[in-house]
């Protein structure tokens, strides 16, 4: 297995009560029913700024999805500031760039976590134009494909208030969770993101506050 975070305590310390809330987490989305049963269901992760517990979030989210034994993809679109590839100890070498800009099959940029039923797909590097690759036809085409093979696809994104990659990453989604961070983030922040996914069409799944 790839060298794991020790962020990732669902994995690696799943009896604790961090990994319970994680579960309770996963159970609180399944009561929003938010896709019909059977049908891949994508979720986005996102936080009004940087620094807030987003991608730490998503990763034991998805482990305990992976751990219900669901299949599924972790997606790294936080292409401003990639970090899902170092939680899970793998190369950033070829990712979400390679399929969108260079011709790369979504088979060929897909990475196993070591972790079963946990896929990825990394970033694959920093691009120039993050928000002309996230609202491109082959982004759609990828989702679409993805949603075919995984039950649970779990999307990162940059900070909202800051880029407009998240809002359009909300088109996507079938439902947003908003990470806060206690004494870090401020109220009109989480109000404002909120906000402005919510006008990008976000089905908006509650806000989970991070330590």
């Amino acid at each position: 297995m790839s060298q794991l975070s020790n962020v990732l305590v669902a994995e690696l310390d799943p009896i604790s009560s961090v990994s319970e809330a994680y579960r309770s987490l996963r159970t609180a989305v399944r009561y929003k029913k938010v896709v019909p049963a059977g049908q891949g269901m994508v979720l986005m992760v996102a936080s009004p700024k940087a620094q807030e517990g987003k991608t730490t979030t998503l990763a034991n989210l998805a482990i305990t999805y992976a751990q219900e034994g669901k299949s599924v993809v972790v997606v790294d679109c936080n292409l401003r500031q990639p970090g899902l590839h170092e939680m899970f100890g793998v190369k950033n070498t070829k990712g979400l760039i390679h399929f969108l800009n260079k011709g790369l099959t979504g088979e060929d940029v897909i990475t196993p976590t070591g972790i079963i039923g946990l896929d990825m797909i990394a970033s694959g590097g920093q691009p120039l134009n993050p928000s002309e690759l996230l609202g491109s036809a082959q982004m759609d085409a990828l989702m679409k494909g993805l949603r075919q093979r995984y039950e649970v696809i779990l999307i990162d994104s940059p900070s909202t208030l800051d880029y407009t990659d998240a809002c359009l990453l909300a088109e996507y989604s079938d439902g947003v969770m908003l990470v806060a961070k206690n004494g870090k983030t401020k109220r009109e922040w989480a109000k404002q993101a909120r906000a402005q996914l919510e006008q990008s069409g976000a089905r908006m799944l509650g806000i989970v506050f991070n330590q």
